[in-house]
């Protein structure tokens, strides 16, 4: 992936990367208010000797190698068993333990005892008793007789006081750790739908499936069918719809196929590609052309007449072609409605030998023949098509086509003896659709390697 599939990625499920932070945070919030809370009081003893004889030099190197080891007695039963009688704790001695520690800053005389609780108060009692009977305790053990006596006495300096809040839990802390366990979890979730999401959305998306170039972004468009013109010539539709006649021209040296063969790689991928539109767009640059309605299931773009020739009936021999053929009444597109095709397989064998000489004289009625055929289309489907059509174009849905789809329709039109020359992408959101269109290069056309694209802008 690239840094920007990445972005793609958080961009196109920022929602759940937003619920899974904010889940870690509220995970958080309510392991905080089920912890227990716990206050910690601090208080300081200064350990003081005296002694007979001695320089205060030797008195001081004396007092801090001797303080390094009384932290450890505060957790003897010296010490502690008579807190839980003076304070009348409701703890055992190992428990009260627990809540106790002693340490020895660094080259200094001081003790510090720490003690935790459940009440702020209790803390601050505790901490202070336990530092009173330590001193005691160590007064008695390093006290001696003699000539050269010794005496070590620790004094109480800062008494410990109420903790103003708690020390555990730490909401604060905990809320950051939670909103990064949260937020990191969304965003390992998105690149992996993201890894993981077949679907296609961008020209690199094809061009990794099939190797294919998009030549037309049209955009989601929703109308009546058979009423098309219902666009103004400067509307976005309508210049997503140039753009891909724009790249037919160039793809032709500046001619029209004569037959252009539209095959949706997934169903309803061809529901934004609007045929009248195009149609009339074609026949506005003085072109004759013709809308061959292939598949009975769909709508027609041009007329709605129940009754009459089609394509069904010139192909099994019931009409003649020049009978099947009529014209629209809002501009000079001329077109053929599916009729109402027989079933059995002995049908479509002969349906598809007879398509070859009408798809023929087609050609050479019209400058172009636009044609949208599936490969289960009836009466005639893309794979009876291919091996006539001039340019193959295979429409696929933005956020709906999967890449197996796309390479599927490719591999059984390939198999028919006829590779698409292109793909275009349809539904496109208005603000996803890029602002410039892949043209196709005029050398590069002559040369045959149409997926070879440079980007231009045809609005210019």
């Amino acid at each position: 992936m690239e840094l920007r599939d990445y972005g793609r990625a958080f961009v196109s499920r920022w929602v759940i990367i937003l619920v899974l932070t904010l889940a870690g945070i509220g995970g958080a919030l309510a392991a905080s208010s089920a912890m227990p809370r716990v206050y910690e009081a601090h208080a300081t003893l200064f350990v003081k000797v005296e002694t007979g004889s001695g320089s205060a030099y030797e008195r001081s190197q004396f007092s801090l190698q001797r303080v390094k080891s009384y932290p450890s007695l505060v957790k003897s039963p010296e010490v502690l068993e008579p807190v839980i009688r003076e304070l009348d704790l409701e703890l055992s001695l190992s428990e009260l333990r627990t809540s106790i520690e002693a340490d020895n800053p660094l080259e200094t005389v001081f003790l510090n005892v720490t003690a935790q609780s459940a009440e702020p108060q209790m803390a601050a009692n505790i901490a202070n008793a336990v530092a009173e009977h330590l001193g005691r305790h160590i007064r008695r053990l390093e006290t001696t007789s003699g000539d050269s006596r010794v005496t070590v006495a620790p004094e109480l300096t800062v008494p410990a006081s109420p903790p103003a809040g708690p020390t555990s839990p730490r909401t604060i802390l905990n809320v950051a750790v939670g909103a990064l366990i949260g937020l990191s979890a969304g965003l390992l979730f998105a690149i992996a739908a993201f890894r993981l999401d077949s679907r296609l959305r961008t020209s690199r998306d094809v061009q990794s499936a099939v190797g294919m170039a998009v030549v037309g972004h049209l955009p989601r468009y929703r109308s009546r069918a058979g009423q098309p013109g219902g666009w103004a010539s400067n509307s976005k539709h309508w210049m997503a719809h140039r753009e891909l006649l724009t790249n037919l021209l160039l793809a032709g040296h500046t001619e029209l196929p004569p037959l252009v063969l539209l095959v949706p790689a997934s169903p309803g991928a061809g529901a934004s590609f609007q045929r009248g539109n195009f149609a009339l767009m074609v026949a506005g640059m003085g072109k004759n052309i013709c809308v061959l309605e292939t598949d009975s299931a769909l709508s027609p773009a041009f007329g709605q007449e129940p009754d009459g020739a089609g394509l069904a009936e010139v192909l099994s021999g019931r009409a003649d072609l020049a009978a099947a053929i009529r014209t629209d009444e809002a501009g000079p597109v001329s077109y053929i409605l599916a009729g109402k095709p027989e079933e059995g397989i002995g049908r479509s064998l002969d349906r598809a030998r007879q398509a070859v000489p009408v798809l023929d004289e087609l050609k050479a009625r019209f400058d172009m023949t636009l044609a949208e055929s599936a490969v289960t289309s009836s009466p005639l489907n893309a794979q009876q098509l291919v091996p006539s059509a001039d340019h193959t174009l295979v429409i696929c849905r933005y956020g709906k086509t999967k890449r197996d789809d796309l390479r599927r329709t490719f591999a059984e039109l390939a198999a028919a003896g006829n590779p698409p020359q292109g793909v275009v992408m349809t539904g496109v959101p208005l603000r996803r659709r890029p602002s410039a269109v892949p043209l196709i290069h005029r050398a590069e056309a002559a040369a045959g390697r149409h997926s070879r694209i440079r980007d231009a802008d045809v609005n210019a």
